[in-house]
């Protein structure tokens, strides 16, 4: 009797193995196919347990291994170079970097969620979250978010936007805005370090509503909280929100607060080699 259970114990683990362990050289086309595989992942600071759990409760099994990228650039050279076998996206910017890149394909994620994206302030900044609000909020009754979203997000061309420059206003204040690149095509960094498309045309619509200047200042997305709570910055331009936030509890704080979404986003993605 102890034999036999011994050897099914032995089947069961066996069975387990193989149905995580997942094999590397075979093709990914669905997400139980990234079952034992190695992820890349931004440091966005989320804890690994969160990650982990994360990942998990998307392709139903925990992966190989997760690797950390400080930059979503550093993420895709990772998984054209074969050490990491999947990075997961945001699906604009899963949409995005597949158009652009024709050696990648991604692979949605089956849960429906709907998420904004928000600019993060110092709690205490409340008449500048107020302000934002009153100049998206404008922007949305007008046409001219939809219009942005259209030409920088939507049909964004294959080559990188040729604006970079936020108007200046004379003898207007001057507002800080930490970006990162690593949420194209919102938030994005061209190849010679200065931002384009979507953030620079949407901050100079509301530099003039609200009559200040705005001025960027680039950061991996990992310091983006400590220089807003350090005052290196007064505004993150691009942070998140969703009704499925049950593995980001580590970004929540009381040290900040979000603007209403200047834009909205259903599910995410993983992106893969093809």
């Amino acid at each position: 009797m102890k034999k036999r259970l011994m050897q099914l114990f032995v089947i069961i683990i066996v069975i387990t193995i193989a149905s995580c362990g997942g094999n590397k050289k075979s093709s990914i086309n669905q997400l139980p196919d990234l079952q034992g595989k190695v992820i890349g992942m931004m440091t966005t600071g989320i804890s690994n347990k969160g990650v982990d759990n994360m990942i998990q409760g998307l392709i139903g099994c925990a992966p190989q291994k997760v690797v950390y990228f400080n930059r979503l650039i550093d993420g895709l050279t990772a998984l054209k170079a074969g050490k990491i076998d999947a990075f997961p996206c945001h699906q604009f910017a899963a949409d995005y970097l597949v158009k652009r890149n024709p050696d990648i394909k991604e692979i949605s994620v089956n849960q429906n969620f709907e998420g904004g994206v928000i600019m993060a302030v110092r709690a205490e900044d409340m008449a500048l979250k107020n302000q934002l609000d009153s100049a998206i909020t404008v922007l949305k009754g007008n046409g001219v978010l939809n219009e942005l979203e259209d030409k920088w997000i939507t049909n964004l061309p294959a080559d990188e936007p040729s604006n970079n420059e936020i108007p200046k206003i004379e003898n207007a204040n001057t507002i800080y805005v930490g970006i990162c690149g690593d949420f194209p095509p919102l938030d994005y960094i061209a190849a010679n370090g200065k931002p384009g498309g979507f953030n620079v045309a949407l901050l100079s619509e509301i530099e003039k509503i609200l009559n200040t200047n705005f001025e960027f200042v680039s950061l991996e997305s990992m310091a983006r909280f400590a220089a807003l709570s350090s005052k290196k910055i007064d505004v993150i331009f691009c942070h998140f929100e969703s009704n499925n936030t049950s593995y980001f509890n580590d970004l929540k704080s009381k040290n900040w607060v979000g603007t209403i979404p200047y834009f909205t986003y259903k599910s995410g993605s993983f992106i893969v080699k093809k």
